[in-house]
């Protein structure tokens, strides 16, 4: 709903790998002053220049807040409503999705249960995790009243669970900040990704994706920001720490590298980028170049070297390999 955090930097103070001093931005509305030379260093992971000081636009804080536990029989019934949401103009604050392992993991980390795992007798495989914000009780309820129903109507299962005080949001949004400490705690091999996809595409992706699994000898684990595209995916090998049964290195790395390509190309098929979050490091220079192609590459390239003529700030990463 809020954006991401480059929609609230208007202004920073940079130093350069040439010992230079620039300022970029300023604390206003808006600008067409040239070129945007403080989006660049946003997101640039170092490699640029390094900031030293920032100006952020702050917004007032909403009044009211509520969060709604939304659980599915399976991740395609669940993944399948995020894009009725934008259809029907509704705007949560936070929309996420997880699946029942990922969640599991997540409580044992936690040595608490919060979620519901079965409603009725029937076993629930994945969940949508909605807030919503208010200057008033009353519009809050509107918003949350239209929210049950659509995700009824969408194949959720009926006991919906609504956290509206501090401590019933604080105790939902704990298991959903804690799933990659879950995770980390209880295998022995792990990478992951942070690809992101037009909304209307995470069902196809998603799906793409628990398909292709099968062909490997990891586990698939997922959850992701579904209100922006942004998806978190995670190869895991071993049920727990040290974990006789594990993935030999060697073979985890060559089967993950042919899980991710096939991944970051249809990331690239559905018009995404393959780091919402993340950014590329060492580690995604070879996805990058495949995802954005020679002439973007040559560009990002070029741009680094009119920064940082001589190489010095975080060698290697992002648009060039060591």
């Amino acid at each position: 709903k809020y954006g991401s955090t480059r929609d609230y930097v208007r202004a920073m103070t940079v130093v350069l790998p040439t010992g230079e001093i620039i300022k970029l931005g300023a604390p206003v509305s808006k600008t067409s002053s040239g070129y945007s030379l403080i989006n660049l260093i946003i997101g640039s992971e170092g490699t640029l220049g390094i900031i030293t000081e920032l100006t952020l636009k702050l917004i007032p804080a909403p009044k009211c807040t509520a969060s709604l536990v939304c659980p599915y029989v399976d991740l395609a019934t669940a993944i399948k409503t995020v894009p009725e949401f934008k259809k029907h103009h509704m705007n949560p604050q936070a929309l996420e999705f997880f699946e029942r392992e990922i969640l599991i993991s997540s409580e044992e980390f936690l040595g608490r249960s919060v979620f519901p795992r079965e409603i009725g007798g029937q076993e629930v495989g994945a969940y949508i995790l909605c807030t919503f914000d208010a200057n008033s009780e009353e519009e809050l309820e509107g918003y949350i009243e239209q929210a049950v129903e659509l995700v009824i109507e969408n194949g959720a299962l009926e006991d919906i669970m609504l956290a509206d005080t501090p401590a019933k949001i604080k105790d939902a949004w704990a298991a959903r900040s804690s799933f990659l400490e879950g995770i980390e705690e209880q295998v022995t091999l792990l990478d992951e990704c942070d690809v992101v996809v037009p909304v209307t595409k995470i069902p196809e992706f998603v799906i793409f994706t628990d398909e292709i699994g099968k062909d490997y000898d990891f586990k698939v684990k997922m959850f992701g920001h579904a209100g922006d595209g942004n998806l978190h995916i995670y190869t895991c090998s071993g049920e727990s720490k040290n974990d006789p049964n594990a993935m030999a290195l060697d073979e985890f790395e060559k089967q993950v590298d042919d899980f991710m390509t096939r991944l970051y190309a249809k990331t690239t098929e559905l018009g995404g980028q393959i780091s919402g979050e993340h950014a590329i490091g060492y580690g995604k220079v070879k996805y990058l170049m495949e995802n954005l192609g020679p002439v973007n590459i040559r560009l990002q390239q070029e741009i680094k070297k009119v920064f940082d003529p001589k190489l010095i700030l975080n060698p290697g990463k992002v648009c060039y390999k060591l």
